[in-house]
């Protein structure tokens, strides 16, 4: 077996974030017995993990997880504390496209300019500069100030020129919100085409659909930590369920108090809603749950008057407005009613197979009178929460449909799973 294009091991790094301006001359002078204070981020912590020659590796995790400085530390632009990187090859870092382009300069100068930094001669660049300008689909402004682009077309310029680097490796941080669609697929024509001839690609983005798509392998990045490394989709579904265990923790404090809100509340109490709580599977609290995982609605109620029954509803609505489903006790055929007034229950409504898709997700609890005329406790938009869906399928709910398929001179086949 070859030896690995890229060698990480146990690498840490920190940072000395400063908490006052002591950076500053002004303050050095106006402080002269103050010491600078700071505190210390833990960038990475013991990351270690390897590359093979020809891999198309994906790294994703959370804003400020240490993804980027992983990669400036491979472009040997930081030095690790601790550990080391070996790389068997020339790397070609595309982490600030555009770096050294000079604004006043027209595009087709900037090439050569762009293309000397990466050591290509001017033979060589003359030879590539219409190719360069077709691709980046700027030949028609190929003698126009750079300074006069959009950022979208500067983008794309830089681009173009960066990928003409003759290296083993490419260190890509977020080169997916280069140009729209149509440019991107092109760029992972290069991509495809740089695997097929034994490149290393090492690539950073939030963009999970992609990664799955285009990655052999991901690797998930949480707090300075390497905490998953594996098959893009298995790795890529993880992310997913970090994402909404970090936005339950975020909603905690405010479903806490939520079911108790008097906004947007009316009725006249005979039935009062005395809490509202969404359970899971085994009955926990929680405000984010996975697309097929149970969900359970828990009102809890007191009863103040001589009411005999009563009708509990609720809505789901995404967070934009659009309302999903509004199911009720009456249309349920589910008859709810009292032994009088300082009768306490509490009534629940079940899904036992959750078919939204990732969203943020707005409930509305009430009960009403039997025949729905009368409001006794209405609290809109009383809680919300999020459903996160592993395979970051699109649309709003899952039909949960089979697809089958015909052969001619042969029985159907039937295919599982999505």
């Amino acid at each position: 077996m070859s030896d690995p294009a890229v060698r990480v091991e146990s690498v840490t790094k920190h940072f000395r974030i400063p908490l006052d301006r002591s950076f500053t001359l002004k303050h050095r002078i106006t402080h002269l017995r103050s010491a600078a204070r700071y505190r210390d981020l833990l960038a990475l912590d013991d990351v270690s993990f390897n590359v093979g020659a020809g891999e198309f590796l994906g790294i994703t995790g959370p804003n400020g997880c240490g993804k980027s400085t992983l990669l400036k530390i491979l472009s040997r632009i930081y030095s690790p504390d601790s550990g080391r990187v070996r790389i068997a090859g020339r790397v070609a870092p595309f982490l600030e496209l555009g770096v050294g382009f000079n604004p006043e300069l027209s595009a087709r100068e900037n090439i050569f300019l762009g293309g000397a930094v990466l050591g290509l001669t001017r033979r060589e660049l003359a030879d590539r500069v219409h190719g360069i300008l077709d691709f980046s689909e700027l030949t028609e402004f190929a003698d126009q100030k750079v300074k006069n682009f959009s950022s979208g077309m500067a983008v794309r310029l830089a681009f173009t020129v960066a990928i003409q680097a003759d290296a083993d490796i490419l260190l890509m941080d977020e080169v997916l919100a280069v140009g729209d669609a149509r440019f991107q697929e092109k760029c992972f024509d290069v991509f495809s085409d740089y695997k097929r001839h034994g490149r290393t690609i090492i690539l950073v983005s939030h963009d999970l659909s992609s990664l799955n798509l285009y990655c052999d392998r991901v690797i998930l990045f949480q707090k300075g930590h390497l905490v998953s490394d594996g098959p893009a989709a298995d790795v890529t579904a993880q992310y997913r369920r970090l994402v909404g265990v970090m936005a339950e923790a975020d909603d905690k404090d405010h479903h806490a108090g939520a079911a108790m809100a008097t906004e947007n509340r009316w009725g006249t109490r005979d039935v009062e809603i005395t809490a509202v709580r969404l359970l899971d599977d085994a009955g926990s609290e929680h405000s984010s749950f996975a697309t097929g995982g149970g969900l359970t609605v828990a009102i809890d109620y007191a009863v103040h008057a001589d009411v005999s029954d009563f009708v509990f509803g609720l809505a789901f609505k995404r967070s934009d407005g659009i309302n999903i489903s509004g199911p009720n006790t009456r249309t349920a055929n589910c008859r709810v009613s009292s032994s009088g007034p300082g009768t306490r229950g509490t009534i629940t409504y079940t899904i036992p197979h959750v078919g939204l898709l990732g969203a943020r997700y707005v409930l509305t609890a009430a009960v009403y009178d039997s025949v729905l005329n009368h409001p006794f406790d209405h609290i809109e938009d009383v809680l919300s929460f999020r459903v996160v869906d592993e395979q970051g399928r699109l649309g709003m709910v899952d039909l949960d449909g089979t697809w089958q398929q015909s052969r001619n001179g042969s029985g159907p086949g039937r295919f599982e799973g999505a």
